[in-house]
């Protein structure tokens, strides 16, 4: 997985993954947790379709931690990708 922050006005972060290579996968789940707090769900109750994500919710001088899960077509959820850090400057 692949972070970048935002350049010009509002903190954000963009993430991007390699897609999943299964042939029934419907879309993507994303977490965020910051430190060692508990996983959050920050996408919406519809999987994401394609490999990448906006987050406008962070702050500056924060890190966060990303991780994306992928479902399949029957609503089955893998398990969660290799964490990637974050630092908002």
């Amino acid at each position: 997985m692949a972070t970048s922050g935002e350049n010009g006005g509002e903190a954000a972060i963009d993430l991007s993954w390699a897609p999943d290579s299964g042939a029934d996968v419907a879309g993507y789940v994303v977490y965020r947790r910051e430190g060692d707090a508990a996983w959050e769900r920050i996408s919406a109750a519809e999987p994401v379709v394609g490999p990448s994500f906006h987050d406008p919710h962070v702050q500056a001088g924060h890190t966060y931690i990303y991780s994306v899960s992928a479902l399949d077509q029957g609503g089955h959820e893998s398990a969660r990708s290799t964490e990637a850090h974050e630092t908002v400057a």
